[in-house]
């Protein structure tokens, strides 16, 4: 679907009595934040990235989040088996189920758009399980460590959000994505604040000595 068409329907949508003054230029401002125009000759722009077209882009996404997500629930699975602070252990295994899910659900939509998960788990991605699964890790470390590296969840998924809202063919990818970035967001939100919560008593310990 062509920017000139989506501006045509909604000049009509506007005229025709359907969308107020308002909601069209908040329409009109959205179309121009999500209509890059495309670079290195490529016909879908995403996250930095130039692609042939949208279904590419998302074949693209989808079998990197896929393979990413069986490496999360790996290592959230693992934490839990060696996690020694009760009140976060439910809870690691809340989000190592999710993180699977998330993994099979992404990888079947992949399937279903004629793509395969050839995705494997690279390096990093090993030293990450490595150090969660580690018992010798504190939990108060692994939260720690996580924070740094993930930071505020809005920041890290922005870019996300923006090339999930510029899907315009496939919505049905489109509104999985979306409750998939939702339940990413969640996590984060979750292990920020227990690591928030299980900081404070040292903090204040440290204060009164």
């Amino acid at each position: 679907m062509s920017r000139d068409f989506e501006f045509r329907q909604l000049l009509r949508a506007y005229r025709g009595g359907i969308i107020n003054e308002a909601a069209f230029e908040r329409e009109l401002a959205q179309l121009e934040q999500i209509s890059p125009p495309p670079h290195n000759g490529g016909g879908f722009y995403a996250m930095g990235k130039s692609y042939p077209s949208e279904k590419a882009a998302i074949m693209n996404f989808l079998e990197g989040a896929a393979a990413g997500e069986a490496g999360g629930a790996e290592a959230f699975s693992r934490w839990a088996e060696v996690c020694k602070t009760d009140c976060i252990r439910s809870g690691l295994r809340m989000v190592a189920e999710r993180e699977a899910y998330h993994s099979r659900q992404l990888g079947q939509r992949l399937r279903e758009l004629g793509g395969e998960c050839k995705g494997e788990m690279g390096e990093e991605g090993r030293k990450f399980v490595e150090f969660m699964s580690n018992p010798a890790n504190p939990d108060l470390e692994k939260l720690g460590y996580l924070n740094r590296n993930f930071g505020s969840a809005d920041q890290i998924f922005k870019p996300v959000r923006e090339f999930i809202a510029s899907i315009r063919e496939d919505l049905q990818t489109r509104e999985m994505l979306r409750l998939f970035v939702e339940d990413e967001c969640s996590t984060l939100n979750w292990l920020c604040e227990a690591c928030a919560a299980l900081s404070a008593p040292k903090q204040s310990a440290a204060a009164s000595a």
